[in-house]
């Protein structure tokens, strides 16, 4: 690859001299010779009026030949000034490169001799015309060292000198790897019979793959012997290249390589590569099918089963390009073939270049399972919504083996029209059927007064478990696509208004999950009903909550209730909800989980207070965690917090002192051999 220049002067020149163009549209101008006794004195950073004049001078020089030599030798009286600082001299070359002539090159030469100067010489030299200049940079090559010497190697690259290529072969063998790589791209860059022989040559020597360094120099050579009729030559190093041991960017530019080479001819070698074992071939193959012609087209489609599958499509794509719907038929005669590439390839096509006919086609397939079925909601997915939802939504009532992929194009194409038919399957008892159907109504459904009330009265008709609660989540999910801080509860308490004191079981625990002071105000009253239904939902609801909120509440039916059931779910769920985020200070949520370990009846409720104290990423909480490994009941959960805290490098590394005998009894006494694996690993610092 062509090494950095590794100064920065180009770059800031030309920053400089657009910097100069944009402003002289808004500058004050200022006189020529007030600039010109300006420039030596100019620094960075320094009102840029006297630079902005003498880019002014330097284009108008450019009328005559008279001119600009005139202005180029003023610009070089300026360069041999001691006074002239080094910021005025690269402002100077820059100038030079525009209207510099054989007159200044002694001047710059002079300077490519100072390490501090050099570069912004080169630059100038290389835009100088004329043997006088070439001369002076190949003359450095064999003066300079180091970033100099990169500079003007460089330069003579971009001359393509060829009187340079002895001396730039004897630098590709020097100590300093900087100058050798750059030595070798110059060489590429120059190419001709010379430095192509010695490149090929490094490369057959290197032997396996090419290096980087040698293949990209390769490449131009081969591209400057195509380009002068050498074909033989050139298809030497192209197939060199192409071998599948290269790296991908260098095999893939030879591989295009033999096909520029081989022009008019080119389509036989695409149409052999199409159906090739090697995948870069095909895929380079598939670039170029623009290039064949229709007889050649006809003749791959008549090969179209012996291509890959990408081909295939490709194939089918150009040809529906240039025939339009003439190719249906075709594409209508792959979906019924018995080769399950052909078939796809079809079903894809369908998607891509299908009418109304390929509807019913596409809704057979999506009962066809794996790749075609996918496929086939794909392409449905693609053609007019008009036409494809009577056809999807037929499907949904009276083809419940291509429910499920139906459901998924009706989500996709957001069909209202199928949230009433969803509900009424979502009502069956078969999680089978209900499944499907509330995934597709968490994807079409809005949190609006259309379709909330649907939702909730579907909700109120289910039976309690499972299915009651997926309809929950399903509310909950649909309600949840309103903006931040609305209130989620709103429109289901406005559909509830209307629903009766019956209902009050089925729908309270909803209400939980869905939070906000309406809610609230209504499960506090149904804690205190007389009826025991009303009652528990209203405690199911309260454990139902997103925040912390009703935390103190939580805590309070933990410590107090009269049913062993209710301390258990509250105290469950206030251990939940303590330890989500929030801006309470860590060590009052450490002390709230302190408290509820104290509450805690059984070893399951104890051993939640400890894979919860892992979100707390104090060493306190470390500390409180590791007193429970001698637990036999609670030793493994521990285990299993301590690795989660210790996963935190912010907090293991500065306290390893503290963590590090944790971490070795954690692998003493773990019984699950990937905690075991972290606990070591995190005690060695990984």
């Amino acid at each position: 690859m062509m090494p950095r220049k590794i100064y920065l002067l180009p770059l800031i020149l030309l920053a400089v001299a657009v910097f100069f163009k944009c402003q002289t549209l808004v500058a004050a101008e200022m006189p020529a010779e007030e600039a010109w006794k300006a420039l030596p004195q100019y620094e960075y950073g320094q009102d840029m009026a006297a630079l902005l004049a003498i880019e002014r001078v330097v284009i108008q020089s450019m009328d005559s030949p008279e001119s600009r030599s005139a202005c180029a030798k003023r610009l070089a009286l300026l360069l041999t000034a001691e006074k002239t600082t080094l910021a005025a001299r690269q402002v100077i070359c820059l100038q030079l490169r525009q209207i510099g002539t054989p007159a200044e090159v002694p001047v710059l030469a002079n300077m490519l001799t100072r390490p501090e100067t050099a570069q912004m010489a080169c630059y100038a030299l290389e835009s100088i015309p004329g043997q006088q200049s070439l001369t002076v940079l190949r003359n450095g090559l064999d003066s300079l060292q180091g970033k100099p010497l990169i500079g003007v190697i460089n330069s003579v690259a971009a001359r393509k000198d060829t009187r340079a290529v002895p001396i730039l072969k004897r630098l590709a063998d020097v100590q300093d790897k900087q100058v050798a790589a750059a030595a070798i791209w110059a060489l590429g860059n120059i190419a001709g019979e010379q430095a192509t022989a010695f490149l090929v040559s490094r490369a057959e020597q290197a032997g396996g793959a090419t290096p980087e360094h040698l293949a990209v120099p390769l490449l131009r050579c081969a591209d400057v012997l195509r380009h002068a009729g050498k074909t033989e030559d050139a298809k030497a190093i192209y197939d060199k290249l192409s071998n599948k041991s290269e790296a991908i960017g260098v095999r893939r530019a030879a591989l295009n390589g033999l096909l520029d080479l081989q022009g008019q001819k080119a389509t036989m070698t695409v149409l052999n590569w199409l159906g090739d074992s090697d995948p870069m071939r095909r895929r380079i193959a598939a670039g170029h099918l623009h290039t064949l012609s229709d007889e050649q087209l006809d003749q791959l489609i008549s090969r179209l089963s012996e291509l890959s599958d990408a081909a295939k499509l490709a194939v089918i794509d150009l040809g529906i390009a240039r025939r339009g719907n003439k190719l249906l038929p075709l594409v209508h005669s792959l979906v019924k073939s018995e080769d399950p590439g052909l078939k796809l390839v079809g079903i894809r096509a369908l998607g891509m270049f299908g009418d109304a006919s390929a509807i019913p086609v596409l809704v057979q397939m999506l009962s066809a399972g794996n790749d075609l079925a996918m496929a086939a909601q794909d392409a449905l997915g693609n053609l007019p919504p008009k036409e494809v939802l009577p056809a999807l939504l037929d499907t949904l009532r009276n083809r419940p083996d291509a429910r499920i992929p139906a459901i998924r194009v009706l989500v996709k194409l957001k069909s209202y029209d199928a949230i009433d038919p969803l509900i009424e399957i979502a009502s069956a008892a078969d999680p089978a059927e209900y499944g499907p159907a509330l995934e597709g109504l968490r994807g079409i459904a809005d949190p609006d007064k259309t379709d909330i009330p649907r939702l909730v009265k579907l909700l109120l008709k289910t039976e309690r478990g499972k299915h009651r609660d997926e309809v929950e989540k399903t509310i909950l999910i649909v309600c949840n696509k309103l903006p931040a801080g609305a209130d989620r509860s709103s429109l289901v308490l406005d559909t509830l208004a209307r629903a009766d004191r019956s209902d009050v079981p089925k729908y309270l625990p909803l209400l939980g999950r869905l939070g906000g002071p309406k809610a609230l105000e209504m499960i506090q009253t149904s804690l205190a009903s007389k009826d025991s239904a009303v009652r528990e939902a209203a405690v199911r609801a309260l454990c139902n909550w997103p925040n912390d909120k009703v935390a103190g509440k939580l805590l309070d039916l933990a410590k107090n209730s009269d049913s062993r059931a209710y301390r258990r779910w509250a105290l469950r769920a206030y251990i939940r909800v303590v330890t989500l985020k929030s801006e309470r200070p860590d060590a009052k949520t450490l002390a709230m989980l302190k408290n509820a370990m104290k509450l805690a009846e059984g070893a399951e409720e104890k051993r939640l207070v400890l894979e919860r104290a892992s979100t707390i990423r104090t060493m306190d909480a470390v500390g409180w965690i590791a007193q429970h490994l001698d637990d036999p009941e609670l030793a493994q959960a521990a285990c299993l917090a301590i690795v989660d805290l210790a996963h935190h490098r912010f907090l293991r590394n500065p306290n390893m002192d503290q963590f590090g005998p944790i971490l070795e009894k954690v692998g003493r006494i773990s019984k699950d051999p990937a905690v075991v694996e972290r606990a070591k690993r995190y005690r060695l610092g990984l």
